[in-house]
C-alpha cells in the first residue's frame, strides 16, 4: 500500500514513522513558485497502526501525529503517481511537478 504525504514550505513538514518508507519525492511549483513537497511512501503491512508526524515550521515546532487511516491509500505506486498528477492539475493553471533526485 502507498500513501502521499505533503510538506508545505515554511509551514509544516510531514515525517513518516517506522514502517513507512519514502519511495519518490516531488517538488510542486505553482506559477514558478515552489509551494510544496510531495512524497509517495510505501506502507509496510505491519505498519498499519503507524502515524505520520506533521511538524510545524517555526519557533513552536508543534507536532501532530496523524494516523494512516486518514490518508488515502493506493494499491500500487502507479495509482499513487496518477492521483498526485490529478491533485496538481488545474486546467490551464501553470503548475508542475519536478521529481527529486
Amino acid at each position: 500500500m502507498y500513501i502521499i504525504m505533503t510538506s508545505k514550505f515554511d509551514e509544516y513538514d510531514a515525517l513518516p514513522d517506522q514502517g513507512i518508507r519514502p519511495v519518490e519525492s516531488y517538488e510542486y511549483y505553482f506559477y514558478e513558485r515552489k509551494k510544496a513537497y510531495f512524497t509517495i511512501a510505501k506502507v509496510e503491512e505491519n505498519a498499519l497502526e503507524e502515524r505520520v508526524s506533521i511538524v510545524e515550521v517555526g519557533d513552536k515546532g508543534t507536532t501532530n501525529r496523524v494516523r494512516l487511516k486518514f490518508f488515502e491509500r493506493f494499491d500500487t505506486l502507479e495509482e499513487a503517481r496518477k492521483e498526485l498528477n490529478q491533485l496538481v492539475t488545474f486546467g490551464t493553471i501553470d503548475t508542475r511537478l519536478e521529481k527529486c533526485a
